[in-house]
């Protein structure tokens, strides 16, 4: 129970590593609020969950969504403790025949996404002297991947925009830290292997990308969450941690 009583919004909330935080932060005594732009299944994730488990709808790359989520979180609770800035939009594309349209699509929800939240949540944070932002980024933020550049750029981008806002919120009382999960069984992969020629050769071929051999899960990757958003990681501030079963200790 390290989080009880604490208040936390996690975007993209309803499945994947989202789903599996939320699950994390409640066994840890937490309330919580879903902010998803399924908001169907962030409801019946909500309501499956219990009552200390809201949800509602969200479109990260939206400012009027996002106040609406702020204005919601602090209508529900007098301060809202921890931030998960984790919906994101995947592209696996080349960079010439990217459209104008992936490419914001992808820009949009990964990096200004997380940047709107920050704008909206963090003040009221900083009023209160304490807080915990987390932001989801990826191993393709840290090193370069073909069919990456848009989303590899977000990613990228997330990177240093928790460290630059690590700088700015060092003496408030506000911390911020990313997580960069490596290659972890969720849709999105699965997503990822739809596209190739043999999907069973694709999970094989990603298996081995990963130095202990295996993809990782949505729950391991919801403990280094848990850690950021835990009183464990109070000296932790523009910290990127590498959830990625060794792929870049290589």
């Amino acid at each position: 129970m390290r989080l009880k009583d604490l208040n936390c919004v996690v975007t993209g909330g309803s499945s994947g590593i989202g789903a599996a935080s939320v699950e994390r932060f409640v066994s840890e005594g937490a309330n919580v609020l879903i902010a998803d732009i399924d908001i169907d299944s962030a409801s019946s994730f909500a309501d499956e969950m219990g009552p200390t488990v809201k949800a509602i709808k969200c479109d990260v790359r939206i400012e009027e969504d996002v106040k609406a989520v702020a204005d919601y979180a602090y209508s529900l609770w007098n301060k809202v403790d921890v931030l998960v800035n984790n919906a994101g939009s995947e592209l696996n594309q080349t960079y010439d025949k990217t459209t104008l349209e992936e490419w914001d699509r992808v820009l949009d929800t990964d990096l200004k996404g997380p940047w709107l939240m920050c704008k909206h949540i963090v003040p009221g944070m900083v009023k209160a002297g304490s807080g915990s932002v987390i932001n989801i980024s990826s191993l393709n933020g840290l090193v370069g991947f073909p069919l990456s550049t848009a989303y590899g750029s977000a990613k990228g981008g997330l990177v240093v925009f928790t460290r630059d806002m690590a700088i700015e919120l060092a003496n408030t009382g506000v911390r911020i830290n990313c997580v960069c999960p490596g290659v972890i069984e969720t849709g999105m992969m699965d997503r990822w292997t739809d596209l190739m020629p043999d999907k069973a050769e694709a999970q094989e071929m990603l298996k081995g990308t990963m130095p202990i051999g295996r993809m990782g899960t949505a729950d391991e990757v919801a403990g280094a969450i848990y850690f950021f958003a835990s009183p464990d990681s109070t000296l932790c501030q523009g910290s990127v941690l590498s959830v990625d079963g060794g792929f870049t200790a290589q």
